[in-house]
């Protein structure tokens, strides 16, 4: 079976315009269909990144709504998956595919915005902990 059609067969299956984003969410993250390019082992499917056109094609078709987007998804997932432990990964990475936990960013600080090259805040390392001095917005 086609990945189009393993995703198209489960949609059908699963998708229901009445339930709750939350709801479908939850589904996704059962299915593995919420993030197909993570590994099976963490809630994906395992599929290489050409195959997720066909999978985020069908959910268009469908009128679904993918899983929840943003930096969770894209970024804090993906760098856990690669150089996380075992548990940063079981504690992280369903709540991020699930909805139920959001990432952000913070670069902004007071008098330079999102302007990288003006942050001023720093982490230097003392022993065992990492001291920050500055502030974000």
């Amino acid at each position: 079976m086609s990945v189009k059609e393993d995703v198209r067969g489960w949609l059908d299956e699963q998708w229901d315009p009445d339930l709750t984003l939350g709801e479908w969410w939850q589904r996704l993250a059962d299915s593995g269909w919420g993030a197909p390019t993570w590994p099976v082992e963490w809630h994906g499917k395992g599929l290489s990144s050409d195959a997720l056109a066909e999978v985020i094609a069908a959910f268009r078709d469908a009128g679904a709504p993918g899983p929840p987007g943003g930096l969770g998804l894209m970024l804090a997932g993906p760098t856990i998956i690669a150089h996380g432990n075992d548990d940063q990964k079981a504690r992280w990475l369903r709540p991020i595919l699930s909805g139920e936990m959001a990432w952000c960013q913070l670069f902004s600080e007071p008098g330079a915005g999102s302007d990288l090259a003006s942050l001023q805040c720093r982490a230097v390392r003392d022993g065992d902990e990492w001291v920050v001095t500055g502030q974000k917005v």
